[in-house]
C-alpha cells in the first residue's frame, strides 16, 4: 500500500533558512521543487533520514553562498601569517593595516551582495556570520599545515614575536567571527537600502 506524503514537512526552520536565502523571484519555485523532492522522492526512500537529506541541502546553499567570501577571509590570514613567518619585519603596521582593510570590506560586501539579492538584512547577517567561520577554519587548516611545514625553532620564535599560536589559533578566528558578522550586518543594512531605492523594474530583473 503506498503511503501519502503530501503533507510531511521538513524541518520548519530551515525550510525558512532556504526562503531567506533566496531571491524573491525564486522563494517559491525553488523551495517548492525541493519540497517536492523531498516528500516524492527522498522521504519513501528515507525515511526519517530524510529530514538530514533536507537540511544538508539548505547546508549546502547556504555554502556556495557564503564560500567565496569565506575562503578570502582565510587566505588573507594564511597569506599574512605566511608572510611574518617567512619574511619578519620590524614594523608590522602596514601588514596588519592591510589585513583589517581586506577583512572589512569582505565581510561588509558578503553582507551587502546578499541583502541586495534577497532584499533581506537576516540573510545578508547570516551569510557574513557563515563566511566569517568558514574563513576562521580555513585559517586554522593553514596555520596547521604551515607549522607542520616550518617548526625549526628560529621560525617558531617569528611566530611568537608576531602574535603567538594562542592568537593565531583562538584569538584572531573567534575575533573574526565576531567581526564578521557585526561588519556584515552594517553591509546587510545598506545592501537593504539600495535594493529599496532601486525601481521596482530593476528588483524584478535583479
Amino acid at each position: 500500500m503506498n503511503t501519502d506524503h503530501s503533507t510531511v514537512r521538513p524541518p520548519r526552520w530551515a525550510e525558512a533558512l532556504l526562503r531567506l536565502l533566496l531571491r524573491p523571484k525564486d522563494r517559491e519555485s525553488v523551495s517548492g521543487d525541493l519540497l517536492e523532492e523531498y516528500r516524492e522522492t527522498i522521504v519513501p526512500a528515507c525515511g526519517r533520514a530524510a529530514d538530514r537529506w533536507y537540511v544538508w541541502q539548505v547546508g549546502s546553499f547556504l555554502l556556495r553562498t557564503s564560500l567565496g567570501w569565506g575562503a578570502l577571509l582565510g587566505a588573507a590570514l594564511v597569506i599574512r601569517y605566511l608572510f611574518d613567518t617567512l619574511v619578519p619585519a620590524t614594523d608590522y603596521r602596514m601588514r596588519t593595516t592591510t589585513l583589517t582593510y581586506t577583512i572589512m570590506v569582505a565581510t561588509l560586501m558578503s553582507g551587502f551582495s546578499t541583502a541586495w539579492r534577497t532584499r533581506s538584512i537576516l540573510a545578508g547577517v547570516v551569510t557574513s556570520l557563515s563566511a566569517a567561520t568558514i574563513g576562521a577554519i580555513v585559517s586554522i587548516v593553514g596555520t596547521g599545515v604551515m607549522l607542520a611545514i616550518w617548526h625549526d625553532p628560529a621560525t617558531l620564535y617569528e611566530w611568537r614575536n608576531s602574535g603567538g599560536l594562542d592568537e593565531a589559533f583562538i584569538d584572531v578566528p573567534l575575533k573574526l567571527v565576531a567581526i564578521g558578522t557585526v561588519i556584515g550586518g552594517v553591509g546587510a543594512l545598506l545592501g537593504k537600502a539600495v535594493a529599496k531605492s532601486l525601481p521596482v523594474a530593476e528588483q524584478r530583473s535583479a
